[in-house]
Order: structure tokens, then C-alpha cells, then sequence
């Protein structure tokens, strides 16, 4: 039976499953985003929004896709104005 946890390296060793990682930033007129999965894949230096709630969204359509759908969870973390967001929708 495979773990749900254990992902197959090359060579066939196992690699197991890290907790992801949402990080949303300001810069210039926007917000960007980097994020890295559960075995270390992901993206760096994505257009996020240009408003705090766009970010907001950005980043719970993030987090349903990379730290939700994760056994062992993960981190999300935004400015205080894209946190402010987020509480503010109602989902």
C-alpha cells in the first residue's frame, strides 16, 4: 500500500511531503506572491493584485490549492492589510 505522504525521487527513494508555503508581499503599485509546495515545487514572483483585495483572493485560491488539499498543512503569510482583507470576506 503507498503512504499518502511519500511522493518517488528518482532512483526510487522517497521523499516525504513538506508543509507548504504562501508568502504574499508588497511591491511597487502591487502584491506579489511566492509559493512553494508540499515536495518542493511552486513559483516565485507572481502578480498577486493590485489591491489588497485582490491579493486576499489570490491568496485563498492559493491556499485552497496548496496548503488545503496537503496532508501536512502549511503557512500563509500577508501584510496586514491583505490579512485585513481576508477576515472581511466572507466565504
Amino acid at each position: 500500500m503507498v503512504n499518502p505522504g511519500v511522493g518517488r525521487m528518482k532512483g526510487g527513494e522517497k521523499m516525504e511531503k513538506q508543509a507548504s508555503t504562501i508568502i504574499i508581499f508588497g511591491r511597487g503599485n502591487g502584491y506579489y506572491a511566492d509559493v512553494k509546495g508540499c515536495f518542493g515545487g511552486g513559483y516565485s514572483g507572481a502578480f498577486a493584485g493590485s489591491t489588497p483585495e485582490e491579493a486576499a483572493l489570490f491568496a485563498l485560491r492559493e491556499k485552497g490549492r496548496y496548503i488545503d488539499t496537503n496532508p501536512m498543512g502549511g503557512t500563509l503569510h500577508v501584510p496586514e492589510e491583505v490579512r485585513k482583507a481576508i477576515e472581511a470576506t466572507k466565504i
